[in-house]
């Protein structure tokens, strides 16, 4: 089956209908693209800019096919291949390489159709040679390659494992640009703000070495239990289980993993720190920022803090259609001297992250 462009999905999971309205002039575009220090950063501003725009997926296609991964990925995915698992991430794989020779789906429970493609049941399913198969489960996948080998006489070669791809393009998010390696983290403070499972703080303990102390910020209360398990052998890592904003407040909360946020749909009540209140008087050399959509609200509650320690930031910038543009706009205001990078680390609309630097803050 010849695959299909689907490039008019918006995803903006927290986007409001007020951003919807909004626009950013010329020159506000031009002071942020003039900021962007390298050419792979002005490409994905573009077309993040235009996805914004017109909602159209090509954009976004264009960013991931030019990522390490994205290229590796398009290289695995040769001849007819057929995706297992009929949900999100099989859907991510078509709408990211929608030219491949894709023949469909292959589920344990459903049948029938999923995104125009036809969905079979693993027990119909025949084993075509020659045809490889990409498992797209996040769990379960080693048990499902070893049925496919076992029942279906798939050999070994022909599946590939989308989980371990979508890994790889998490591996250098928030400490990939070299100048990084130079910025003295000594006596500061990382603030990892919404650390969900932890795995970052501790990579920023071991980028960075024993140099520093992290203050890690997660609201939800399983993701909180899952970052208390693993930084428990950490002595300079601070868990704290709150949000971050704009001030002192309470607000309610969606629990979920991944897709937890603060919204009015919540039922919890959670409390809400700044930046500028967990700092106090302390110096602070790195924000990360990946709080669903709250970003620029922490730097409105940060302000003085940047102002004053001029730490490298980290913040993701694709939770609401307008971050591309407000984000860096809020950072400028705070500091006009900060430079920008751009990163993006997943093979779908994800996790496109800005760095900002001062250069006056580097060995």
């Amino acid at each position: 089956m010849e695959g299909r462009k689907m490039v008019f999905r918006e995803y903006f999971p927290c986007d409001l209908e007020a951003d919807k309205k909004e626009r950013v002039s010329s020159e506000e575009i031009k002071s942020i693209y003039e900021k962007m220090e390298d050419e792979e950063s002005r490409r994905i501003f573009e077309n993040r800019l235009m996805y914004s725009f017109t909602g159209d997926y090509e954009y976004i296609r264009r960013i991931v096919l030019n990522t390490s991964i994205g290229k590796k990925t398009d290289e695995l995915l040769q001849g007819r291949i057929y995706i297992y698992g009929a949900g999100k991430r099989g859907r991510t794989l078509i709408e990211s390489f929608p030219d491949k020779e894709w023949q469909g789906f292959i589920d344990a429970n459903r049948e029938g159709t999923y995104e125009g493609y036809p969905v079979q049941k693993f027990c119909d399913y025949e084993y075509i040679t020659g045809t490889s198969i990409v498992i797209s489960n996040k769990c379960g996948y080693e048990k499902i390659r070893e049925l496919l080998i076992k029942e279906k006489r798939v050999p070994e070669d022909k599946i590939i494992i989308f989980e371990f791809l979508y890994e790889q393009s998490w591996e250098n998010r928030y400490f990939e640009p070299e100048w990084l390696k130079k910025y003295p983290m000594e006596n500061q403070i990382f603030m990892d703000l919404g650390c969900y499972d932890g795995i970052d703080a501790v990579r920023a303990l071991n980028f960075f070495g024993e140099k520093g102390s992290v203050y890690a910020v997660e609201p939800d209360k399983e993701n909180f239990a899952v970052c208390k398990k693993k930084l428990e052998p950490y002595h300079n890592i601070l868990l704290l289980n709150q949000g971050v904003g704009k001030k002192r407040e309470k607000r309610f909360f969606v629990e979920g993993g991944e897709g937890a946020r603060f919204s009015e749909e919540g039922d919890v009540l959670v409390e809400i720190d700044t930046i500028d209140h967990m700092a106090g008087e302390k110096a602070v050399g790195f924000i990360k920022m990946d709080i669903e959509g709250y970003e620029e609200e922490a730097l409105i509650g940060g302000a003085e803090t940047i102002k004053r320690c001029k730490p490298v930031l980290a913040i993701c910038i694709y939770h609401k259609k307008t971050d591309i543009w407000r984000i860096p706009l809020a950072i400028l205001k705070l500091n006009a001297n900060y430079r920008f990078y751009l990163g993006h680390y997943t093979l779908n609309w994800g996790d496109t992250v800005l760095y900002a630097v001062d250069p006056e803050t580097l060995l």
